[in-house]
């Protein structure tokens, strides 16, 4: 009578898969069991949280680096400023503003000065005014970029 080793108990493989097997059972058991993890806290600690997220929610704009390339009293020149950066670098967030009597063209949202500066001396060969500025920036804006 012929048996199989491949399915007997003695066998090297069939062990194998029930060690497997339990491993596996093993893993997911412990996987919904984190699903159910707790965290007590203070109620101290209950309400700073509170506050930091109300203060975030209400915060409309935080800091961040950007890079001014132009500041001019000609509209013309702004525009002209505008239309180079944006063939250079389409795509890339770019927005203006009015402080009378100039125009200023800020480009980019940078998280500090250091990320900023290789793209800075990239940018000083065409605009040769172009400098770094800490600005509100609106987070929406950061959000949709």
């Amino acid at each position: 009578m012929f048996i199989n080793k491949k399915y007997s108990f003695g066998s090297f493989d069939f062990k194998m898969y029930i060690i497997i097997l339990m491993f596996m059972v093993l893993m997911i058991s412990d996987s919904f069991a984190q699903e159910n993890v707790k965290v007590n806290t203070s109620s101290s600690v209950d309400k700073m949280m509170e506050r930091f997220i109300a203060n975030g929610k209400a915060n409309e704009n935080i800091k961040a680096w950007r890079i001014q390339i132009i500041t001019t009293d000609d509209r013309r020149e702004m525009e002209k400023a505008m239309s180079q950066f944006s063939g250079m670098y389409p795509g890339m967030n770019m927005d203006w503003k009015h402080v009378s009597p100039y125009y200023q063209v800020r480009v980019g949202y940078f998280e500090n000065k250091n990320k900023l500066m290789s793209f800075l001396l990239d940018l000083k060969k065409t605009f040769l005014s172009a400098t770094p500025v800490y600005d509100n920036v609106s987070k929406r804006a950061l959000v949709s970029n």
